[in-house]
């Protein structure tokens, strides 16, 4: 393959992948953790800072980074904040990632390197959490640079690799706990590949390190983790909790909400259709579609094959440390217990850069057979991706999508869009006050829906505060609102309220859902409701 057509190729998958990744960024809504994240974003964009909890949260470069985008786009409010501008962020770290790999042209070959951007930029998972504003898209990029970055610098003792390798070190922990396990991983791959090595091999590899680029990168590591966990050296104490945090995290590890069998990331990428219970209240009530990225399984392990056996086109030391890395990952997070779909990434762009090569190997194979088969396969594994790409990440917002986890009910936004059209005719010039009462403290994320309101949040509902305008419960807290509302306030100055949900039309209330199964009911002041209805002389559904 020629250069300029790599490039070309090159080009023109990431326009592909780009198309995937900014379309209609915000149709799907805000899940509970993105509406964290956008809060503790909102916070930086409006003045108050940032400190690094060791308990919640995750790492600061999340945070910071999304700040420079919402100065890019001119937000200078949390009010200003929008689905487009935080999620923008992992769509470039997503894009960017595809021009890392290219980097690796030596490595893979340059076929190798271009089937493996065709199948992350095709990836339905990979372009679900693209467009997801979490950690792990920029945990992903962090790590394959600092790989890039410590192979860049063994075939060059150049210092400005060694230099970018401790940087992305640094960012990796300045982004999630998790690195510990990528970390760990790279670690252990490196000794499975000394351990194939003679003595001669390995003293090889030591002579290629300088103890002065080792101190340098060292030191580059330690500045930026501590600058991003210190919140620029304002919170000092930030550093030392980074270290604190992981206490927390091993007790997390067995958290029975998201304990998983060992096969669980397995089902949600290669096995996965959803069956519809019919006592449930999830809104799909379908049956789903069968959803494989079985092109990427079949070609990983191609791909692991080379590796172990020698690669015919590229690097094999480099590829055959790549399999190891990606079977340690693979292992690590199918042992252990606690398990989040979207952490599935750490593991799964492994597999993918594995699948580019076994895919080159098999195109480039001398066996003409081979070859034509192979091409027919890949053809068609790489449609079927984006076939499922579209349903995963524009059709399907519910249980029928594997990535869809305690994921945000399409009701929310009809629930902030109703408020704020209550709100249009609020008397009052400050911002509208909502109560919003959940056990638990279950509202996200509503915080996020709900920003630019003054809202009073809370796991039980209070008797200190006076009755607000609009008010979100869950339908076990009924019993203590109406006591709020209509037994505590002395006589005449009890108002009536009505339900937030209540159609004029046909006198019937909806159900909505902040999650699935988990329902919130609202309810308007009947003075704020009629003046939201004007000259509707219909009858309100007044609350006995």
């Amino acid at each position: 393959m020629s250069r300029s057509l790599f490039f070309f190729l090159i080009l023109a998958v990431a326009i592909i992948a780009l198309i995937f990744r900014v379309s209609l960024l915000s149709e799907r809504p805000m899940h509970g953790d993105e509406a964290v994240n956008a809060v503790k974003v909102g916070e930086l964009v409006d003045g108050v800072g940032y400190k690094y909890d060791p308990y919640e949260y995750h790492g600061p470069s999340l945070n910071y980074f999304s700040l420079i985008a919402a100065w890019f786009f001119g937000v200078d409010s949390f009010v200003d904040l929008n689905e487009q501008v935080l999620r923008f962020l992992p769509v470039l770290f997503g894009l960017l990632l595809l021009f890392l790999v290219s980097m690796l042209r030596d490595a893979f070959g340059r076929e190798g390197v271009l089937f493996s951007i065709i199948f992350i930029a095709m990836s339905p998972a990979m372009i679900f959490y693209s467009r997801y504003f979490i950690h792990e898209l920029i945990l992903v990029f962090f790590t394959m640079s600092f790989i890039i970055g410590g192979y860049s610098y063994l075939k060059s003792q150049k210092i400005y690799w060694a230099i970018l390798t401790g940087v992305s070190l640094g960012l990796m922990h300045a982004t999630k706990e998790t690195f510990v396990i990528s970390l760990g991983a790279i670690g252990l791959g490196l000794l499975l590949l000394c351990a194939q090595s003679d003595k001669k091999q390995r003293l090889e590899y030591l002579k290629q390190i300088r103890i002065s680029h080792l101190f340098l990168a060292v030191v580059a590591s330690a500045v930026v983790s501590m600058l991003f966990f210190s919140s620029f050296f304002s919170n000092p104490k930030g550093i030392i909790d980074s270290v604190s945090t992981y206490t927390t995290y091993v007790d997390r590890a067995g958290d029975s909400v998201h304990v998983h069998p060992w096969y669980f990331y397995f089902q949600l990428l290669f096995f996965y259709k959803y069956k519809n219970d019919p006592e449930s209240l999830d809104s799909s009530k379908l049956d789903g579609p069968f959803f494989s990225e079985w092109i990427v399984l079949f070609l990983s392990i191609v791909g692991i094959g080379f590796a172990l056996r020698g690669v015919k086109y590229g690097n094999p030391i480099f590829i055959r440390f790549i399999a190891f890395f990606t079977i340690i990952m693979v292992a690590v997070y199918s042992f252990l217990p606690y398990k989040t779909p979207w952490c599935l990434v750490g593991f799964y762009y492994g597999m993918l850069l594995l699948a580019g090569v076994g895919a080159a190997q098999l195109v480039l194979s001398r066996n003409l057979a081979v070859r034509i088969i192979s091409i027919g396969i890949i053809v068609i594994g790489v449609l079927h991706l984006g076939h499922q790409a579209y349903g995963i990440n524009y059709r399907y917002f519910d249980s029928r999508n594997p990535h869809i986890y305690g994921h945000t009910s399409s009701d929310v936004p009809r629930i902030a869009e109703k408020i704020k059209l209550m709100a249009d005719v609020s008397s009052t010039d400050k911002p509208l006050h909502i109560q919003v009462y959940c056990p638990e403290n279950d509202y996200w994320p509503l915080p996020w829906y709900l920003r630019g309101y003054h809202v009073e949040y809370g796991a039980e509902v209070s008797e200190k505060t006076q009755p607000a305008p609009i008010i979100l419960i869950q339908p076990s807290m009924e019993d203590d609102l109406m006591r709020k509302l209509y037994e505590l306030p002395p006589p005449g100055q009890r108002e009536l309220y009505m339900h937030l949900f209540y159609n004029v039309d046909d006198g019937t209330v909806d159900v909505m859902e902040l999650r699935p199964s988990v329902e919130l009911v609202g309810f308007v002041s009947r003075s704020l409701f009629e003046k939201h209805l004007q000259n509707d002389t219909k009858e309100l559904e007044v609350i006995p």
